[in-house]
């Protein structure tokens, strides 16, 4: 039998969450194969790989729990538009698109993921077509980049149109704009398990299931989906509450449920430990007890909650009602970055204006959430997140000679506050170095970025085409969004300002 091959990596200080946080001790990690197998010194062996990590810090790989690779070209295209009418454009410039750009804009979410010290994508897809090819696309592309990822075809049977409070207002070419029609559930659930029998869960590849919204699903795809998170034993993402007209939503089309998405979701077998809600800005502070109560989990995404004008979810809240939460990036036109650095720092700062008092430190707790608290989210809890003997071998390198670390005070605050990904020197995935020393190893980023900027002359194309289509949605959208803001919810997402 072949012996995997081992290797030694020493002269690193090791960070530990259980350990010193601000000046962790060094160790020396010994990896065999895709796992981490000891935390002490030893002689090599004859091909071993030694990897001398001096004036480096090592972290567990940070891990994205909430993002969808499918607008990855749309980078830097919006800014000031609700979520509702971000939809505008997002939507159709995902779908339907050729096989080159899914794989391009695949590897160019990957690539960014790597190099801000992302191990891990829990991409939660918008897949159109749901198409075996297209699936196999984008498969091949994670593994390509060397990168662990968490795939989510998302699936919905009612029209994205139910996205809109008073959809009704629209006139009937600006709900279509949105979409009014929608793929038989069945078809979709019975997609989902042939993918997860064609492409079973191994090494990188995770699976997890994914309705892309209560309001958007009916009870028998929710049904569905439950069944099959039970059946395959996987994780399940749904997006909740991201915006105000979305507990109006609950409010008023779910009264048989209490008017509670959370509710919705119980009455369909999904709230349980399985369970992860995206977004939950408008969450209610019952709803939170029920979830923690449950074992459900929560990954928030404030970045793109910020950019689009939903609202700041309530932290202090959350934190005190005992959820369990996770950390995520969302889109790239929507946060406009894959940085769970960025995801973090702004979860402690949003979280230290909401008390007053001064309470316990925040960058210890977030850098749980970013690494244990996500690998939970995805049901790979005991295999990432800690760098322990057992643990899948997803490391980060830190160069402490980065200025971020002049003078290195504290590991914990100085990873959360300070980097903005700098420092980030070399990756390993299950034990692969995909990035050493500032170079991808996995893929040509050069021929990338000439394949995508080949690429870039017809989808700005057809991004300017959908600008122009969509031009007369608009004084209708605002309308909406206006009606929406005009009902009192009973609770604020929203700074106050003086008028």
């Amino acid at each position: 039998m072949e012996t995997a091959k081992r290797t030694i990596i020493r002269g690193a200080q090791v960070y530990d969450h259980d350990g010193d946080a601000h000046k962790p001790p060094h160790r020396t990690i010994v990896v065999e194969g895709d796992t981490i197998v000891s935390l002490e010194d030893m002689q090599p062996r004859p091909g071993d790989e030694v990897i001398d990590a001096a004036g480096k810090l090592i972290i567990p790989g940070l891990i994205n729990a909430h993002y969808h690779s499918h607008d990855t070209l749309c980078r830097g295209l919006f800014e000031e538009l609700t979520l509702e009418m971000w939809l505008l454009y997002t939507l159709p410039m995902g779908a339907n698109r050729s096989k080159e750009e899914v794989r391009a804009r695949t590897l160019v979410g990957a690539l960014e993921s790597l190099r801000c010290g992302i191990t891990t994508v829990q991409d939660m897809l918008g897949l159109v077509p749901l198409d075996e090819s297209y699936t196999d696309t984008v498969i091949a592309a994670y593994r390509e980049a060397g990168i662990r990822a968490v795939f989510s075809p998302m699936v919905w049977d009612v029209p994205p149109i139910a996205m809109v409070r008073h959809q009704d207002s629209l006139p009937a070419d600006v709900q279509e704009m949105l979409g009014t029609t929608a793929m038989p559930g069945d078809a979709q659930l019975e997609f989902l398990e042939a993918q997860f029998n064609r492409h079973p869960a191994a090494g990188r590849m995770h699976w997890a299931v994914a309705p892309f919204a209560p309001q958007r699903c009916t009870p028998a795809l929710l049904q569905g989906c439950a069944e099959l998170a039970e059946t395959y034993d996987l994780p399940v993402y749904t997006h909740v509450y991201e915006t105000r007209g979305q507990v109006l939503i609950a409010r008023e089309l779910f009264a048989q449920h209490d008017g509670s998405l959370i509710s919705y979701l119980e009455a369909n077998g999904l709230l349980n430990p399985r369970l992860n809600i995206v977004h939950s800005v408008w969450i209610s502070r019952p709803e939170m007890a029920r979830m923690a109560e449950a074992g459900a989990g929560i990954v928030l995404n404030h970045l793109s909650n910020l950019k689009l004008k939903s609202g700041i979810a309530p932290v202090l809240d959350l934190r005190q009602s005992g959820v369990r939460l996770g950390l995520g990036c969302d889109n790239c036109s929507g946060s406009d970055v894959q940085s769970v650095f960025q995801a973090m720092k702004m979860f402690c700062l949003i979280a230290a204006v909401s008390d007053p008092e001064p309470g316990e430190p925040l960058a210890q707790e977030v850098l749980r959430h970013a690494t244990v608290g996500n690998a939970r989210s995805a049901g790979l809890q005991g295999q990432l997140g800690e760098i322990k003997p057992g643990f899948k071998a997803d490391l980060v390198f830190i160069d402490l000679n980065d200025v971020a670390y002049l003078p290195f005070n504290s590991a914990a605050r100085q990873l959360v506050y300070t980097e903005s990904g700098r420092g980030v020197d070399s990756v390993m995935v299950g034990g692969q170095m995909v990035m050493a020393e500032k170079k991808i190893t996995t893929i040509d980023e050069d021929a990338l970025r000439r394949e995508v900027a080949d690429l870039m002359r017809f989808f700005i194309a057809d991004y300017d085409d959908v600008v122009k289509s969509r031009a007369r949605a608009l004084p209708y959208m605002r309308e909406a969004q206006r009606r929406v803001w005009a009902s009192d919810v009973g609770m604020n997402r929203f700074i106050s300002r003086t008028l």
